[in-house]
This record gives structure tokens, sequence and C-alpha cells, in this order.
């Protein structure tokens, strides 16, 4: 039996990003389950023809249907392609993206509105800026090191 070496999803990611970087054809991909075990052809030789496949699929096909497994007339086409119509994956439509840029820009300004909004503060008067001055040049003056 065959030793695997354990990899953690980081190593995992990285063999794809691999794969996808160097454009790995469906044969590839095909040689790399054989040569992991996963496929139950034992030979290593590259005849693995979509033609053939189908050829040999066929034939597995009559021996069921021969064994009488298949009882309420399915076809081989029927089993092939019972999720071909199947949604794997959903795109939005065109209204559907204006109208969620359009609830995120609201959201947005309303909370760029209440956020930054500028508060307003009158303009401090001249005692309490003078206040302020005597209350920095206090403290510079405690600290150590300040004539």
């Amino acid at each position: 039996m065959k030793q695997f070496k354990n990899i953690d999803l980081r190593e995992a990611i990285a063999e794809l990003y691999k794969v996808w970087k160097f454009d790995a054809t469906a044969k590839t991909i095909r040689n790399c389950f054989k040569r992991g075990g996963f496929s139950n052809q034992t030979d290593d030789s590259d005849s693995d023809d979509e033609d053939e496949i189908l050829a040999d699929l066929k034939e597995k096909w009559k021996t069921v249907e021969g064994n009488g497994r298949i009882t309420n007339g399915a076809t081989l086409s029927d089993l092939l392609e019972v999720d071909a119509e199947l949604l794997i994956a959903s795109y939005p439509t065109d209204e559907e993206i204006l109208k969620s840029l359009m609830n995120n820009n609201k959201g947005q300004q309303n909370d760029s509105y209440s956020e930054n909004e500028d508060v307003i503060q009158p303009k401090p008067h001249r005692i309490e800026m003078l206040q302020s001055f005597e209350t920095i040049k206090r403290g510079f003056q405690m600290e150590e090191n300040v004539p």
C-alpha cells in the first residue's frame, strides 16, 4: 500500500494554484488520479480517448440491462445526463446587481454622513484660548529637562 504525505490546507491551495497556473489539461488530471490510485485502470497508456471510455460504458450498460436491473426503461443517456439541467451556479442579473449597489450606496451615504458629520463648534472666546495656553505652558514646565 502506498504511503501518502499528509498536507495541510495551505499546501493543498499552493498545489492547486500550480495546476491553474500551468493550465493543466483533462488528460493530465486523469493521469494524476491514476498515479494517485484513484483509478481502476491498471495500464498507464495514454489511450484514454473519450470514445473508448464511452464504448466501455455502453458495454457495461448492456450488461446491467441484460441482468434485468433496469426496470423503468431508463437509457444510458438518461443516466449520464440526469443532472445536466441542474443549476450548479447562480449568477445575479443586472437588476439584482444594480439593486445591491444602490442599497450599499444608501447605507454608506447614511453611515458616512453620521460618522463624518462635522459638528460646528463655536469659536472659543479669547480668555478660553489664553487659559489653554497657560495650561500647556504649565504642563511643559512640570516635565523634566525643560527650563
